[in-house]
């Protein structure tokens, strides 16, 4: 592995499971889960943003889906069993799930918030999610990451 080791990658060690460590340079401020993944050189089909949402009863939401495409917020929050969410504001994240936007990752969270996974990575042998810092990205198996995150894969793209 490189020289950075982040608590996601802990986790996922404390749990056996395997992943290959992406770094790679953003050459300045972090724009999108797209760019990182052109910047990376991967298939943007297996590159996943983390999204942290909230919902009207101020529950911390969290979805995982693939860089290019768009939360469906009724889907999402059907799942989740909520009325509605919204996406969490920037400026909440840290206080919140204690990572900085560009960062986000579903593993090492504050606390253990409900995961859901879109169901397109439930087709792939790899995906590719934040490794809880800027550049750094973390490859691994869908289902080793559901089961590190207890998460649950859904239909939430538009």
């Amino acid at each position: 592995m490189g020289k950075v080791k982040t608590n996601a990658m802990r986790i996922l060690e404390n749990n056996k499971i395997e992943y290959e460590e992406i770094e790679y340079d953003l050459g300045g401020e972090f724009k999108s889960a797209v760019d990182a993944g052109k910047k990376s050189h991967v298939d943007l089909n297996i590159m996943y943003k983390t999204i942290a949402t909230i919902s009207k009863e101020n529950e911390i939401i969290i979805y995982l889906l693939r860089s290019y495409d768009s939360i469906d917020m009724k889907k999402a929050a059907k799942v989740a069993g909520v009325k509605s969410i919204s996406i969490l504001p920037t400026k909440n994240l840290k206080a919140k799930v204690g990572y900085q936007r560009g960062e986000t990752t579903p593993l090492a969270m504050k606390k253990d918030y409900p995961v859901f996974i879109d169901d397109s990575a439930k087709d792939l042998d790899k995906m590719i999610v934040s490794g809880g810092k800027c550049g750094v990205s973390l490859k691994l198996n869908p289902f080793d990451l559901a089961k590190a995150v207890n998460g649950k894969f859904e239909n939430i793209r538009q």
